[in-house]
């Protein structure tokens, strides 16, 4: 009996090493723990397979936890996920930590995507999007640190790159055309602390990596004064502030960075006003878990009610030493176009990227002068706007000065013209890659006539200024997919390149991207008329199908 039962064991013992090893793929295993989001608890020790990350034919390594496979229960697929500012940075995405909500939000060229931990809907620029197979982004722990993860495919779709994979290498390519270089170092993932081992629930934080220490505060917030009658709430502060707005739907996020309260509360401070436009304002001060740079800022947070949104009902404004927040009631008024239209001309509606509220990108110049890109955009605008009107172009902006609808409002209003075409001006960054320069053109993904003209403004434009010729790329942009005219978004030139950031501020050389853009309108439009004139050719030179071939035969 002891034959059969040494036998026995062996062959147990070597299917216990054998099925690791057939259960690992091609780039290795690894093991992790996933954070339940519903019951606030990390799993068990979770086996998978890693995956190997490439951008552009470059390898792309994490600091933290690799990149891995996420399998369906149940299931032999899973989904991929990756450390969240290892692809979204590299991308050209800014990645901003929202602890109250559980929220990653990604920002990039006017368009913002939001992932909630544990959730399998997403929202881009204001819609609610299904994640594939319902995986959301979470959080692993990976060696005693913690990452937050997001699905690949997904993130680096909507930042407008393809991924393609390879099975016999465990291999995720990422190919992303604005980007001819691949980020050098990556920016490691956040590192929070781990929790004690007697704490039997930890909840982690997988806020973005702390700020320089070094960075000094802008100064203090002497006082926030709510005007609940009215629907005003005055930001005080000492110095002239910075501030950036978050719309998370039925909540609106106002951080004032480097503030810091003159006369700190203790904890978060709620001031219900259960009115019609606002349920309740709170507001807390935060240290460095923001992302912004700075040692402290402080969160206002207004609750609102349904009906009203951010895009709709609230207008943030800095003074010079205030921000004003103002909500006020829905208007439903029809746009009315700035310009008679002439229905003999073709009618360009000119996009300034961003406003007085979005903002947009803000990075210093060589003198160390924060530039706005909803400034550089509506300046380049402007250009574009009176080149176009001396061509003999019906043209209209869609914002004029500080203030403007939203994206789906500024569609909207071009397809309430019945335009012709419509030209959105951006300002790109990347602030992980600070080489990066060159323009870019974007248009929809299904759109023939909009690739044609965005190869028409991209060409045009570079032989116009000399930038570093970026091509062409399709993104899901709401300004591209909600116009039904061909539409096209310019990028300008990278803000996060100081000397590109020069160029892009001298009024000569906005004058030159205005000049090029224009010629590539009117390229585009020229081509079309050819075109529509040899269809017309060749319809007229046609033989009429008036006989049958029996009477043909007959009159002959």
């Amino acid at each position: 009996m002891k034959r059969p039962l040494s036998l026995f064991l062996l062959c147990a013992v070597l299917l216990s090493l054998l099925l690791p090893a057939q259960a690992a793929g091609p780039a290795g295993g690894v093991s992790v723990y996933f954070f339940q989001e519903s019951t606030g608890l990390y799993g068990s020790l979770t086996d998978t397979d890693r995956v190997n990350l490439t951008l552009n034919g470059q390898a792309l390594e994490a600091q933290d936890a690799p990149a891995l496979v996420q399998y369906l229960p149940g299931e032999s697929s899973g989904r991929t996920l990756v450390p969240v500012r290892l692809v979204s940075e590299a991308l050209g995405a800014d990645v901003v930590w929202v602890p109250d909500t559980r929220q990653v939000l990604l920002l990039r060229e006017g368009s913002t995507i939001v992932l909630t931990l544990g959730s399998a809907t997403a929202v881009v620029d204001g819609q609610s999007v299904q994640l594939p197979d319902g995986v959301p982004a979470g959080v692993v722990k990976y060696e005693g640190r913690e990452s937050t993860m997001v699905p690949l495919r997904f993130v680096s779709e909507q930042l407008g790159a393809q991924v393609s994979w390879d099975n016999d290498t465990f291999t995720a390519a990422i190919t992303a055309p604005d980007l001819t270089e691949p980020e050098p170092s990556p920016s490691p993932e956040p590192s929070p602390e781990p929790s004690p081992s007697p704490d039997p629930s930890p909840s982690p934080d997988p806020s973005p990596e702390p700020s320089d220490p070094t960075a000094e505060d802008r100064g203090f917030l002497t006082g926030i004064q709510v005007d609940a009658a009215n629907y005003v709430i005055t930001l005080n502060t000492d110095h002239v502030p910075e501030y950036r707005v978050l719309d998370l739907g039925d909540r609106v996020v106002v951080d004032v960075l480097g503030a810091v309260f003159s006369d700190p509360p203790e904890g978060m401070v709620t001031i219900p006003v259960n009115g019609e436009l606002l349920t309740s304002v709170r507001y807390d001060q935060h240290e460095d878990d923001l992302g912004y740079g700075y040692p402290h800022s402080v969160r206002v947070v207004l609750d609102l009610p349904s009906g009203v949104s951010y895009s709709k009902n609230v207008t943030v404004e800095a003074g010079n030493r205030q921000v004003r927040i103002t909500i006020t009631p829905s208007e439903d008024t029809t746009p009315i176009p700035p310009v008679e239209i002439d229905p003999d001309k073709y009618t360009i509606v000119v996009d300034p990227g961003h406003d007085g509220t979005t903002l947009g990108a803000v990075y210093p110049d060589a003198n160390g002068v924060d530039i706005y890109e909803k400034d550089l955009t509506l300046s380049i605008s402007n250009k574009l706007a009176a080149v176009l009107t001396q061509a003999g172009y019906n043209v209209v902006l869609t914002r004029t000065g500080e203030t403007a609808g939203d994206l789906y409002e500024r569609s909207e209003l071009a397809n309430s013209l019945d335009a012709d075409l419509f030209v959105s001006i951006h300002c790109n960054a990347a602030p992980t890659v600070p080489t990066f320069q060159g323009l870019y053109t974007y248009h929809y993904p299904s759109s023939t006539r909009g690739e044609a003209f965005a190869q028409c403004v991209q060409d045009a434009a570079i032989a116009a200024t000399g930038a570093i010729d970026r091509g062409i790329s399709s993104a899901n942009f709401v300004v591209l997919r909600e116009t039904y005219m061909p539409a096209v978004l310019v990028e300008c030139g990278f803000m996060t390149n100081v000397d590109e950031l020069t160029l892009l501020c001298d009024e000569s050389y906005q004058q030159k991207l205005a000049d090029g853009i224009a010629q590539g309108v009117t390229d585009y439009l020229t081509s079309l008329e050819a075109a529509q004139a040899q269809a017309a050719l060749q319809e007229s030179a046609a033989p009429a199908e008036t006989d049958t071939p029996a009477e043909s035969a007959a009159l002959q």
